[in-house]
Formats: structure tokens, sequence, C-alpha cells
């Protein structure tokens, strides 16, 4: 008979978990490669997976055990395909406005709000939550994903009134990003994960926001958990000094902190896991802190800062979210402790797991909504929390909200090599964007890598817009504008110096082709002077829409969202 292992957490053993999981994205037309393991030290593994038809789609596991690794990088995947959000950057329409009147974006069970009746998503309390000083206008609710006028909404229940909202997607993707995704063997494991990383992110910001240190957890603690024990004696032999704190806040929230420092270089990372139970969590924090990472390459690292205003920053906060990168204050590493060591652990039944995460967001004040999807096979769900689970001010929607990438996509669109470049890019002028955002993800695409688009950023569009017009001034500021953001070797960078250089001579009236093709070789020259002279635009890159129809990621994954709406479909029988 072979092993089963069974871990504390979750509700099957390991075995049947991958096992199910891998048929079922073998089923659904998924071929998974495991691209990368790391193992650092004893117990500590992580894994990166992605898809061979489309790599582009990919996730990340973690755990004490390769068994434990696989399992978590698969759930993941499921994670984010059931609950769509492997597609929430992308435009998802095979052309413009080909979705008809009726049709469903993301689930059939969407509501499709006209422009003219916003109001009637979401419920009173939660507007006044979300827009309390009435600043959103209906285009605001819109989504990247499309290019309709409607207003794509997904209902959530109340878990403690049972009420269900219907919230704009546009505010997933706006506000939310990956927080209180998750999938498990039940539904309530993966409730409980999500709400429990719910709670990981709220009380990290707390405590960088207030500049909390937390207690050391006594040895005689976690002298039970020999896997964790061995980890962090093989970091201290490598030079990394391990502080383990709780970061419960007296008890009330079940959060560990681990601490990893790299003594020679004086540097450290704060880590963070959530679990009702004290055990699965303290594992999941220590494997989080060197998830993806080989003891030699430690990037995210930081000295700590002794400025609270720095740390509590929203582009700080937000840098800890994306990659626990953000800045630590040096009373965080003291040890001031504000509060004593409260042991915890909610260990029991999942539902009651679950009823207990709940019932300590009703003491903040809040209410946790669920969104369940199992299309799958595979249980998965969405958890908002709103006042708790906010990654991005709600303030983002008016402020730097992704849909304006619509008003860009459609701009570039109706880009070809005889149209109005210089109307173009008045348009764009208007619509606010930082000169080093990416384009393709401004638009939706998922460009090939290495390809003209993968690299286009709005400061290159300007050039390429302002010299397809043959406005060479605009176009020599916008491309030394475009060489801050790219290496000057790089074949870009090289690129950009050939445009410099033909265009500083064009300006002047001393044409001197020679002189180029000494410098950068006669294909760059000769190339560089068909653009310059409009003989060709946009160094033959594809325009219009062939921007998405001819990268081959972009229709991988266009190919993978029909698979999915038709299981989503199918799952209504």
């Amino acid at each position: 008979m072979s092993e089963l292992t069974f871990i504390k957490g979750k509700d099957a053993c390991l075995e049947t978990s991958i096992e199910r999981m891998q048929t079922l994205l073998k089923q659904a037309g998924f071929d998974i490669v495991e691209a990368s393991w790391f193992n650092p030290v004893n117990h500590v593994y992580s894994l990166h997976i992605h898809d061979r038809h489309c790599p582009g789609l990919f996730t990340n596991g973690k755990g004490t055990s390769r068994k434990a690794t696989l399992a978590s990088a698969l759930g993941e995947f499921l994670e984010r395909l059931s609950t769509n959000y492997f597609f929430s950057d992308y435009w998802l329409e095979a052309e413009p406005k080909s979705l008809k009147a009726g049709d469903w974006l993301y689930y059939p069970d969407e509501k499709a709000i006209p422009l003219a009746d916003y109001r009637n998503c979401l419920n009173e309390a939660l507007w006044q939550f979300y827009d309390p000083a009435d600043e959103y206008q209906a285009e605001d609710l819109l989504s990247l994903n499309d290019s309709s006028r409607l207003i794509r909404t997904l209902p959530l229940k109340g878990a403690g009134n049972g009420e269900t909202a219907y919230f704009p997607a546009n505010l997933f993707s706006n506000i939310y990003a990956s927080n209180g995704l998750s999938a498990g063997n039940t539904l309530l494991e993966a409730q409980v994960q999500g709400l429990s990383e719910v709670f990981e992110r709220w009380v990290k910001n707390k405590i960088m926001r207030e500049n909390l240190c937390l207690p050391e957890i006594p040895e005689e603690a976690i002298a039970s958990f020999h896997a964790v024990l061995e980890a962090r004696e093989a970091l201290q032999q490598e030079g990394i000094e391990v502080s383990i704190r709780d970061a419960s806040l007296g008890g009330h929230f079940p959060v560990v902190n681990v601490t990893l420092f790299e003594q020679k270089s004086g540097r450290c990372f704060a880590s963070f896991g959530a679990h009702p139970i004290f055990e699965v969590a303290l594992e999941r924090t220590l494997t989080e802190s060197l998830q993806g990472r080989q003891l030699g390459n430690l990037d995210g690292f930081q000295t700590p800062v002794f400025d609270a205003e720095l740390v509590a920053e929203d582009e700080n906060i937000e840098n800890h979210f994306i990659d626990s990168s953000g800045l630590i204050h040096a009373r965080f590493i003291s040890q001031e402790a504000d509060f004593e060591f409260t042991p915890w652990d909610y260990s029991g039944s999942t539902e009651s797991q679950w009823q207990q995460l709940v019932s300590l967001v009703h003491q903040q004040g809040c209410e946790v909504y669920v969104a369940e999807h199992e299309h799958y096979g595979f249980p998965a769900c969405r958890i908002v929390v709103p006042g708790m689970s906010e990654i991005y001010p709600c303030s983002e929607l008016v402020d730097s909200n992704q849909n304006v990438g619509r008003v860009l996509r459609e701009l570039l669109l109706e880009v070809h090599a005889n149209c109005d470049f210089m109307s173009v890019l008045d348009e764009i002028d208007s619509l606010g964007l930082s000169e080093h955002q990416g384009v393709a993800s401004l638009i939706g695409l998922m460009p090939d890598p290495s390809s003209f688009w993968a690299q286009m950023k709005v400061s290159d569009l300007r050039f390429w817009l302002a010299l397809s017009a043959r406005d060479y001034e605009a176009a020599l500021d916008a491309v030394q504008e475009s060489l801050y953001f790219i290496d000057p070797l790089s074949q870009w960078g090289v690129t950009y110096k050939a445009f410099e250089y033909a265009l500083q001579m064009t300006l002047e009236g001393d044409v001197c082709e020679s002189a180029l093709k000494q410098l950068f070789g006669d294909a760059v020259a000769n190339q560089v002077m068909a653009n310059i002279a409009g003989d060709e635009c946009f160094w033959g890159a594809p325009l219009g829409l062939d921007i998405f129809k001819q990268s081959q990621r972009h229709q991988a994954l266009l190919t993978i969202y029909q698979r999915t709406q038709q299981t989503k479909q199918a799952g209504l029988r």
C-alpha cells in the first residue's frame, strides 16, 4: 500500500490531492511543467510551475516537503484558473466589441449593468465604504478585459447576513489583486486559507503603519515543531539568523512572523503567515520567507530604516504585498515588544476554524463576502472583506484606474501605416500615463518575450508616434527620454542611440549616412533611416489588431480562456 501523507490544515492526504489536481488539469487541456525547484535548507521547498503551451500562466508553491510544495503550486494554479485571476490583466476579446448582447465575460451568473444604472451594483453600505465622497463615475467601473460599455458585476454572498451583493469586477483588479483567493480539497478548506491570508496581510499592514514591535515566541512554544527547528538550525549554519515572533497582537489574530537576518550584509527580510492552527501558520511563514530563493541570492532583503512615515507609506505597504520587499522599521526588530506573547491555536474542525475567522472579522466591524467556484471539480473561492482586505486604496478607481488602458488600447487598435500619428499622440498625452509604464500591461496584451511590444514603454510609444509623424524634434526628445529607462548596451539601447544620432544629424541638416553606418553597422543604419524617412514605421512591428493577433502567447491565452468559458457553461447543465 502506498504511503499516505496527512498534514494539518488539509482535508485530504497529499497524494490524493496531487493526483486529483493533476488529473483535473490534464483533462482541462493543461500540460503543467515543473520549471524550477528550490530547497535552500532542510524542510524548506518552493516550486515554480507553468503551462507548457502558455508559460505566462504560472504559479509558485511552498512547503516543508516536496509533496506539500507540489500540492501548493497545483492548488494555486487551479485557484487562479477558477477565480479568473489568470485573465484579470488581459483583453479577452478576439476583436473589438466581439461580445454580443447577453454574452457573459467572466461567469454565467454575472450581471451586466448599463452605465446609467451603475448604482444598482453593490449595496448602500458598500457604496458608502467604497465611494464616501461620491467621486466614482460609471465609466470608472468598466472592465479592462472587454470593450463593451456595460459594467460586469459578480455575485458575492455575505457570510454573516447571507445577502448577495454584486461587485464590479473592476474593483477586484484595481483594489484587491490576488488577496483572498484560494483553492482547497473542500470549499471550507479553501475559505479558511483565503480568509487566513486576508488576516496575514491586514495584520502585517497594521504593524508597519503603527510601527509595532512583536514579542519573540519562547523556545518552549516551538520545541515540538522539529521541521521548523531543523530549518532554523540549517539557516544559522549558513550565516542567516532567524527571529520567530508572535504577530497575533496579544492573541487576537492567528498570525506569525519570521524575520531572517543576513549578517554578512546587515540586511533582513520579514515574512508573515496565518492559519487558525499555530503550527500551520508557523511553517507557512518560514517557507514563505525563502520561496523562490537560494541562500546566495537573497533578493528583497533590506536594511531597516528609522523613518516611520516612510515605512507606513502606501507604496511601501504595497511592496510588502507584491513580494515582501518593503522597508521595515528598526523598532520592528528591537526587543521593545508592544504585546506579551500569548499562546494561541484554533485547532478543531475546518468548519469551526472558518466560523472563528469570520467571528474575528465581525469583531472588527466588517463583513466577509464570498464567491464560490467549483466548475473545475476542485473548490475555489474569492473572499473580499471591505475594510480589511484592500491592497490598494479605494481611491485607485479615480486616481489610477486600470481601465485607462481601454482608452489606450482603442487608440492603438486604430494605428496603421497611414494614420494621423500626431492626433493619436495628443490623445495619449491627455491620459496622464507614467512614462515608465509598460504598454503591453496597460492595454491587456500578453506579449511574446523580447518582442517589440513586450519592451514598449509609454516613453517609447511617444517616440515611435512622433517619428512616424515625422516630427523629428519631438521624436528626439522622446528617444532621449526612453534612453533613461533602458540599458544603453542592450539591443534596443544601441538602436535608440542610433536614432538619437540620426535625428540630431537630420535636424542639423548634415546627413552623413556613412558615419551612421560606421558607428552602428549597415543593417541598423539602413533601418533607422528608413523609419526616419517614413518608408517603414514602428520598426516593421505589427500594428492595430495585429498587435494581439501576432502574439503567440496572447493567442494561447485566448484559447485557454475560451476553454474555461466552455467549462463554466457545462457546469450549468
